[in-house]
């Protein structure tokens, strides 16, 4: 009765059907970036969405990728070899984002928006747009009254065909290094 079975062992296993299924799945995203239907960005979004949706953890995820290439022939030995990719700061980079979204997994999510910032005798904010939200920061009160600021939500909502907007403000903010 000394035999413990480790669930974790057994999840992380990679089986033949793991590897052909994201194999597939792989194909399938190359195929769209061959059409102009996806871009490298949204690839490994796509990727870090396949992972979470089949459950997979960043190491299983590495045994997945390096028996893979077995399967073409590459080993990460070749390609570390080749291309030098423990010194490589984006491949680290990449490495180290797997490795953070895996342990935040579907709490922490990517998401694109834009940024601008007003600089007048009236305000010294920025404003972060994602969608429909709009969050004006600033380390002081925030003047409602700025035509600047006013113009700049009228032609962004403009820009969203006059949905309406959900407007936070964060004003009077402490700001540290840490």
């Amino acid at each position: 009765m000394s035999d413990v079975i480790d669930f974790n062992d057994l999840k992380n296993k990679v089986r033949d059907k793991d590897i052909d299924d994201f194999e597939a799945y792989i194909i399938n995203l190359y195929g769209q970036m061959g059409t102009g239907s996806t871009d490298l960005v949204s690839m490994n979004k796509s990727i870090l969405e396949y992972m979470e949706k089949n459950n997979i953890s960043f190491e299983k995820f590495t045994e997945i990728q390096n028996k893979l290439m077995e399967r073409y022939g590459v080993s990460m030995d070749d390609l570390n070899s080749q291309y030098h990719l423990d010194s490589n700061p984006e491949y680290k980079s990449y490495r180290k984002k797997l490795g953070f979204t895996e342990k935040y997994k579907g709490k922490v999510t990517d998401f694109t928006g834009m940024y601008y910032e007003i600089k007048n005798d009236k305000n010294d904010l920025v404003l972060f747009l994602n969608k429909k939200v709009v969050l004006i920061s600033s380390k002081k009160k925030v003047d409602l009254a700025d035509n600047e600021l006013n113009e700049f939500l009228v032609s962004y909502k403009k820009l969203l065909e006059d949905e309406k907007l959900q407007i936070r403000i964060s004003e009077n903010y402490l700001e540290y290094d840490y």
